[in-house]
């Protein structure tokens, strides 16, 4: 009998499942590719799936296990269907394939869990430092992909922006979720009593809706006796929502006694503060009261804004008004005594007269360096 020609067995594919679930958190989920002929099995694995990988994708062996797994991820609970194309020597066979969509998480360096662009808003707020580091990142990027995010073009332009602060407030605005930061000013006018001759500080605060990106230059008419501590507010200048602007006045350069000044924070018109100024005078005499009864005691309030001593003179045409001294030195303010004691002829004139009160005055000469101020005071002395 004639020999035959020998047949070898050829490779015959087969797989340990007849379908695949997958969870999209990057857990792999696995499956054997078996040889159930002859010979030496070969192949390789294909899908149109985005996101969807195996490893290895192509071998040479009569048994392989295949680990598959999902990177792509969304913030939405769903379920994606597709098909793995297994071709080989020894035959194809298209694998079905059940993906479960579980939302994407990037884990912070805080150990906190970011699956939403409301949860990285949130996160800025307590790390703000970090939350600008993480904006660049390609973590971020791929939630962004993940989330179906519609702004992908300007997120990119933002992305190169390199002032992260200002690229992340304005993200955060396109995502509606905030408003532009706005500054309101405490008060809109302020009037201040300078002294003459000492410069002087003042302060005013500027409140912050929230405590997103902030850059306001800030700018006035160019008055020389106005000097500001900044001419820009930037975040960080605010403090719990608050900024303080400080200025000095140099009443030296004041052309006037009254001047008047605008202060703009930003471009906003309605953030203005009108300054008005006035100087006080070197000094003011004053009565502590301008009624005494016929055995009273009062005093002469002095207020000295010369910022150096000077001497007050005393003196009344009527005895009966008494002081301790005849000149007094003043330093920033004093109060000089006297007494109402009629001497007994006077009290008897007086009533002999019938006169129920009497109008007098004292003089004052004040003693400034270079100048000299006179100055009357009236009073009226009576029972009452």
């Amino acid at each position: 009998m004639p020999a035959q020609a020998y047949e070898h067995p050829l490779p015959v594919l087969e797989l340990d499942t007849a379908n695949l679930t997958i969870d999209s958190n990057n857990n792999p989920a696995t499956f054997t590719i078996k040889n159930a002929g002859g010979g030496n099995l070969t192949g390789h694995i294909l899908s149109r799936q985005n996101g969807l990988s195996f490893s290895p994708s192509q071998w040479t062996g009569n048994s392989q296990s295949i680990s598959c797994t999902y990177s792509l991820a969304t913030d939405k609970p769903l379920t994606t269907q597709t098909q793995a194309y297994i071709c080989t020597n020894g035959g194809e066979i298209s694998l079905p394939i059940t993906i479960n969509h579980a939302p994407m998480t990037l884990q912070t360096e805080e150990g906190q869990n970011l699956t939403s662009i409301g949860d990285f808003y949130n996160y800025s707020l307590s790390y703000p430092q970090a939350a600008r580091r993480l904006f660049t990142s390609s973590e971020f990027y791929m939630l962004l992909l993940s989330t179906g995010y519609e702004y992908m073009e300007v997120y990119e332009s933002l992305h190169k922006d390199p002032n992260r602060e200002r690229a992340m407030d304005n993200f955060f605005i396109l995502s509606g979720l905030k408003t532009k930061t706005q500054l309101t000013l405490e008060t809109n006018h302020l009037n201040i009593i300078q002294k003459p001759t000492e410069s002087s500080f003042h302060t005013i605060q500027i409140q912050s809706s929230d405590n997103g990106y902030a850059d306001s230059p800030i700018t006035t008419g160019g008055a020389p006796w106005l000097t500001l501590d900044t001419t820009r507010l930037i975040s960080n200048s605010f403090n719990n929502n608050k900024a303080t602007l400080g200025f000095t006045i140099d009443p030296a350069q004041m052309p006037n006694a009254f001047a008047s000044e605008q202060i703009q924070i930003g471009p906003e018109p309605s953030n203005t503060l009108t300054l008005s100024v006035r100087k006080a005078p070197p000094f003011t005499l004053r009565l502590s009261r301008t009624g005494y009864r016929y055995e009273d005691r009062g005093t002469i309030e002095v207020e000295n804004n010369t910022g150096m001593n000077m001497t007050v003179e005393v003196y009344s045409r009527e005895r009966y008004v008494r002081f301790y001294t005849s000149a007094y030195t003043i330093g920033p303010a004093h109060s000089i005594p006297f007494e109402i004691r009629p001497q007994a002829f006077a009290s008897a004139q007086r009533i002999f007269r019938r006169l129920p009160y009497i109008s007098t005055y004292v003089d004052l000469r004040a003693h400034c360096p270079g100048q000299v101020f006179q100055k009357r005071l009236f009073l009226t002395i009576g029972e009452w």
